[in-house]
C-alpha cells in the first residue's frame, strides 16, 4: 500500500507521518508514506504515474485548496482513496463532489485516525496490478487477468471482460510484478491466470475460451503445477494462494 500525505506545514507533516505510521503498524498493514509540502507536487506525481492506494490532503495550503487538489486529482483519472485534514468544517460538503473517504478535523485524533486507517484499507484492493496508460495509470484487479501474452518487444494483458491492454514490459517483468501464485508461466510467450482455467489436456481453455498454449517439452510438469494448485485450493478454500 502506497500512501500520500500533503501539508504545508512542516511541523504538521512530521505529526501526520509519526500518527500514520503507528496506525499503520496497529493494523498490521505494510505502507510506503510519501510526504508532500504542496498539492501542485503532488498533482505533477499523479499525472506523471505515480500511483497512491489513499491520499491525505490538507485543507488550507498556501498554493490551492485540498478541495481544489482533489478535484484536479479526479479529473485526472485518481481512484484512490481521499481522506481531507483540516481544522475547520466548513468543506465538509464540497468532500461529497470527490468521494472524500473521510474529513479529519485537527489536532487529529489518534482514535479517530486509527479508525480511519482500518475503514478506508478495507476499501484497497491491494490485489491489484498497476499498469500505465496514456496519462492514468489503471490498477487491475488480479482475479481480472485472465492472462498475458507476448508479442516481439511489448505484452497484453487480457481481462476477463474482452478488455486488452498493452503493456510495453517483457512477460519476465510482469510475472515478477504479479508474485502471486495463481499465474502460470506455461510458454514462452503466455503467462496464464489459473483461476480461469477451465480444462488442461495439450493445451490450456480458458473460461472465455481463448485457448492458451502449453510448452511442449514441459507439459507434464505444468501440468501437475495446475493440478497442485488447484489441489491446494481445494483444500484452503480461505488461504490465498500467493508467492
Amino acid at each position: 500500500m502506497r500512501i500520500a500525505f500533503c501539508d504545508d506545514s512542516e511541523l504538521d507533516r512530521d505529526i501526520i507521518q509519526e500518527m500514520l505510521t503507528y496506525s499503520v503498524s496497529q493494523a498490521q498493514l505494510h505502507a510506503e508514506m510519501v510526504p508532500y509540502d504542496s498539492g501542485i507536487n503532488l498533482i505533477d506525481d499523479i499525472q506523471d504515474g505515480m500511483d497512491f492506494d489513499i491520499v491525505f490532503l490538507d485543507i488550507y495550503m498556501k498554493d490551492h485548496l485540498g478541495i481544489d487538489v482533489a478535484r484536479r486529482l479526479r479529473q485526472l483519472g485518481y481512484t484512490g482513496e481521499i481522506v481531507f485534514l483540516t481544522a475547520s468544517p466548513d468543506f465538509a460538503i464540497d468532500g461529497y463532489d470527490v468521494a472524500a473517504a473521510g474529513y479529519l478535523l485537527k489536532p487529529i485524533s489518534l482514535e479517530k485516525l486509527n479508525s480511519t486507517i482500518d475503514r478506508v484499507a478495507r476499501n484497497v484492493d491491494e490485489q491489484t496490478y498497476a499498469i500505465r496508460q496514456r496519462s492514468r495509470v489503471l490498477r487491475i484487479p488480479l482475479r481480472d487477468i485472465l492472462y498475458v501474452e507476448s508479442s516481439n518487444s511489448r505484452c497484453v494483458l487480457h481481462r476477463v471482460d474482452g478488455t486488452g491492454y498493452t503493456i510495453y514490459k517483457k512477460l519476465d517483468e510482469i510475472q515478477e510484478e504479479l508474485g502471486d501464485k495463481r499465474f502460470l508461466r506455461c510458454s514462452q510467450s503466455y503467462l496464464v491466470n489459473m483461476d480461469h482455467i477451465r480444462q488442461a489436456d495439450k493445451e490450456f481453455v480458458l473460461t472465455s475460451g481463448d485457448v492458451v498454449m502449453i510448452r511442449q517439452r514441459n507439459l507434464k510438469a505444468i501440468r501437475q503445477t495446475y493440478l497442485d494448485y488447484v489441489a491446494e485450493k481445494k483444500s484452503s478454500p480461505q488461504t490465498p494462494v500467493k508467492g
